[in-house]
């Protein structure tokens, strides 16, 4: 209808593009966009490459027997891909550092996650964040092989606060 579409031409939309940054500054960032993720009219997406798997990302880490469930290296990949992703949704800043160095995960939107994450944490309103997609490009199975990973989340301060 034509009062829907003057709605969405109402939409603002701000792209924010961050560096690579040490981790203090992705604190202080994270506090200084805080109070515009406080308003509820607002929601964000945050869409990043995730694991740069291969020989030409010089990133070929695989699942030992014992420790992954998995048969395929895809699935490798998936799986520690899912562990950030589950810390995002967490909203757990922290914990998502202590994992990239863990695992050295090559997700190139690190740091413009940790700032987000951290505005988050900083705002006084409880978020609902979930990822929506997730995809690779291409199902790797042996070391000749090269991937990158895609992952989207949405967030959006949740109906019922607290």
């Amino acid at each position: 209808s034509e009062n829907n579409k003057r709605r969405l031409l109402d939409i603002k939309i701000l792209p924010i593009m961050v560096g690579s940054i040490k981790t203090d500054r992705e604190e202080a960032f994270g506090r200084l966009l805080s109070p515009y993720l406080c308003d509820r009219g607002v929601f964000t997406v945050v869409s990043s490459d995730f694991c740069h798997w291969g020989q030409r990302f010089n990133y070929t880490p695989q699942p030992s027997s014992s420790s992954h469930p998995v048969n395929e290296i895809h699935e490798y990949i998936a799986a520690l891909d899912k562990r950030g992703m589950d810390l995002i949704e967490l909203q757990r800043p922290g914990a998502f550092a202590d994992y990239l160095r863990e695992c050295s995960n090559t997700i190139c939107g690190r740091h413009p996650i940790a700032v987000w994450m951290h505005s988050i944490q900083a705002s006084m309103l409880t978020h609902d964040v979930r990822f929506v997609s997730y995809d690779q490009s291409e199902k790797a199975r042996s070391v000749r092989d090269n991937s990158v990973s895609y992952a989207s989340a949405v967030a959006r301060v949740a109906m019922f606060d607290g």
